[in-house]
């Protein structure tokens, strides 16, 4: 059958916590791929001054399970060796610097695709990705791919990340710009995810 199971793995792997005032709750299934290819991360603890923070990611992995697995990893750790997030990290004062902190996150999901290229150059698995920092005062919700995240307030949609999918017209231009190309909705004519 290919890349798929004769029947789903339902077996589910939970685990809940938590920690600064925040309950969190995750679980996985394997469902019908050969093997489980996703991966997610949950600190309730960050370093130095961002000890109020927390930090969740979900990472949708494609081709495999190695690209997901280094996410869970070494993401967090990216973004927080920034040069923003150094500085964040070691200073109360700097915490309202929100234009800042999105930089400094958006560095970090750069600087880890540098690492994952260098690390393993040939590697033909992937993944999707989407983390929210929790601050006692904001959230910080980024995304790679098509894995969204939203915010419910009062039963309502309070905020959505966009995907990046090749038929959206911002990320079809993206990509043609770089010169590839955008064949049945796919980057190529294979992947369903622009990032």
């Amino acid at each position: 059958m290919g890349a798929f199971l004769d029947k789903p793995n339902t077996r589910k792997s939970s685990d809940s916590g938590k920690g600064n005032d925040i309950a969190y709750g995750v679980s996985s299934m394997q469902g019908w791929r050969m093997e489980m290819e996703d991966a997610h991360v949950a600190k309730t603890l960050l370093p130095g001054e961002l000890k109020t923070w927390c930090y969740f990611g979900v990472f949708d992995g494609h081709a495999g399970s190695r690209v997901s697995e280094l996410c869970s990893k070494y993401l967090l750790d990216h973004i927080l060796s920034t040069s923003i997030f150094k500085e964040l990290i070691a200073s109360t004062e700097k915490h309202g610097a929100i234009e800042e902190i999105k930089e400094g996150i958006v560095a970090g999901f750069m600087a880890f695709d540098e690492f994952i290229l260098k690390d393993s150059p040939q590697e033909k698995s992937g993944s999707t990705s989407v983390v929210a920092f929790v601050t006692p005062t904001h959230y910080f919700i980024a995304n790679c791919g098509d894995s969204r995240g939203v915010l419910i307030k009062s039963g309502k949609v309070a905020f959505s990340t966009e995907d990046h999918k090749p038929i959206n017209p911002k990320e079809h231009r993206r990509i043609t710009d770089a010169g590839g190309h955008v064949i049945l909705s796919r980057v190529n004519g294979s992947l369903a995810v622009s990032r």
